[in-house]
């Protein structure tokens, strides 16, 4: 399904074999790395400063080192270098045994029964975040353009406080963790880039940590204060989840510390991913109506079936409401392709090894694009376009079904997959779901979202989109 154009995506620089130009070109977003010819390509390398590079495109090469050789291949050193004054030693960045131990309890947390106890929690945000939309579009069949990256970003935000603390975000708590972590998201991306530079990492990280020290002791404050009280567990929140989550073998469960990293690490992977995927998804229904209208149907017929069973139509979505959306889970999933937040996993070859015809030296550094795989020639027929279809199981042909499971990895793949896919998918769905039950989306002229790839993919300029009541 399309409107006859493209949706909106950085234009490729020009392919130079001069990879300092490339770093310097990185400083201002991670895409611009990048040429047309990375997404033709199944391997690519380059030696620089005596470190090796690759760019792995070959879903069965992506496959061995993200399923079948997990080991050979962990998080590189510098993930954990990056991102350790935000989340600490966190699961999302953490290695072998560490990282295993970890995993076993924050997958009790995240279990899908605990996405049901906290789903009131998600609907109160989507509640919240209805009403400050109705506040700012008025009367009926009144067009106001609305910044919804903003609003995203806090609809996400208010999402996992609630949902793992319990209680609503004040807006002066929001507006200061905002800005403290897109400081702390632009600088990370340049460091990135200056670390490949050789620039001392201690001066760089000592930097981050000034950036990140407001949002720690918001979350380090919150989890004291529960950790505080006489029955800690007793809320049905994720952080009681984590609390009460214990290992099988060893009855081994987080410490304080650990349990403010973890927090840190859910407010990352919930908030600021769920934020940009949501808000290129408004941005999707406003330039392609046939897709916005479908998904409206859908909702439509919910609402119907609600009326002939003599239940209130206008009532908010339940949990399972959200599995009779399935060209909304296809229009998300096709989001997720074109504009996957995290757009670049970095890992490092323990040992000297093999990719395809290539030598892989022990320490390189192995990245994995799912900007890239997702967009790329060979795995893609109209890579570029926005075609939801292809992700509806009575729709996509044969081959379209074979990439969807080999080359989309938004989440990552294997033992390493993000462990809370279906809580994206869940406060996704509700949110578009609802959005487009009162509201038709419209393109904002002239503006194009200008993106930027650094922690996580944003728009410079922001996603505005134009909202029109519906009657």
């Amino acid at each position: 399904m399309s409107s006859g154009d493209q949706p909106a995506s950085p234009e490729l620089a020009p392919y130079t074999p001069n990879f300092l130009r490339r770093l310097l070109r990185g400083l201002g977003s991670w895409l611009n790395l990048l040429s047309v010819w990375d997404f033709r390509i199944p391997l690519g390398s380059v030696q620089f400063l005596g470190l090796n590079f690759f760019l792995v495109n070959e879903p069965a090469l992506v496959r061995r080192l993200m399923v079948d050789e997990v080991e050979a291949f962990p998080k590189h050193p510098y993930t954990l270098w990056m991102l350790e004054p935000l989340i600490g030693r966190g699961v999302f960045s953490v290695n072998g045994q560490e990282w295993a131990k970890q995993r076993v309890l924050v997958d009790q947390a995240l279990q899908v029964a605990q996405l049901r106890r906290v789903f009131p929690q998600m609907q109160a945000a989507c509640g919240a975040s209805m009403e400050r939309l109705g506040g700012a579009v008025g009367p009926m069949g009144q067009e106001v353009a609305v910044e919804m990256g903003e609003e995203m970003t806090l609809y996400t935000a208010d999402v996992i406080v609630r949902t793992i603390l319990s209680k609503a975000l004040e807006p002066g708590e929001a507006a200061e963790i905002f800005v403290a972590f897109g400081r702390y998201q632009k600088r990370a991306g340049r460091a990135l880039m200056l670390r490949f530079l050789r620039l001392p990492q201690g001066a760089l990280q000592r930097s981050l940590a000034a950036h990140a020290a407001p949002i720690r002791a918001w979350i380090a404050d919150a989890v004291d204060e529960r950790l505080q009280q006489p029955f800690p567990g007793q809320h049905n929140d994720l952080l009681a989840a984590l609390i009460a989550a214990r290992d099988p073998q060893t009855g081994a469960r987080f410490d304080r510390d650990a349990l403010v990293d973890q927090v840190c690490v859910l407010f990352l992977a919930g908030h600021e991913t769920s934020a940009s995927a949501l808000a290129m998804a408004t941005y999707l229904l406003s330039r392609f109506p046939l897709a916005q209208q479908r998904l409206h149907l859908e909702v439509e017929a919910i609402q119907q079936g609600r009326s002939a069973r003599g239940q209130d139509p206008a009532a908010p979505l339940s949990i399972d409401d959200l599995r009779q959306l399935p060209y909304g889970l296809a229009l998300f999933s096709e989001t997720l392709r074109l504009y996957p937040p995290l757009s670049f996993f970095i890992r490092e070859a323990q040992g000297t090894t093999a990719l395809a015809e290539s030598r892989c030296p022990m320490r390189s550094l192995v990245t994995i694009s799912p900007w890239v795989i997702q967009r790329h020639e060979h795995h893609w027929s109209d890579p570029n376009g926005f075609r939801p279809e292809r992700f509806l199981a009575d729709t996509a042909c044969p081959q379209e079904k074979q990439w969807a499971k080999d080359a989309f990895l938004p989440f990552g793949l294997g033992p390493r997959k993000c462990p809370g896919s279906a809580f994206a998918f869940q406060e996704a769905l509700l949110l578009l779901a609802e959005l487009v039950r009162r509201y038709e989306l419209l393109p904002e002229p002239g503006h194009q979202p200008d993106l930027v790839a650094r922690l996580t993919l944003r728009s410079r300029n922001g996603v505005r989109v134009r909202l029109k009541g519906r009657p």
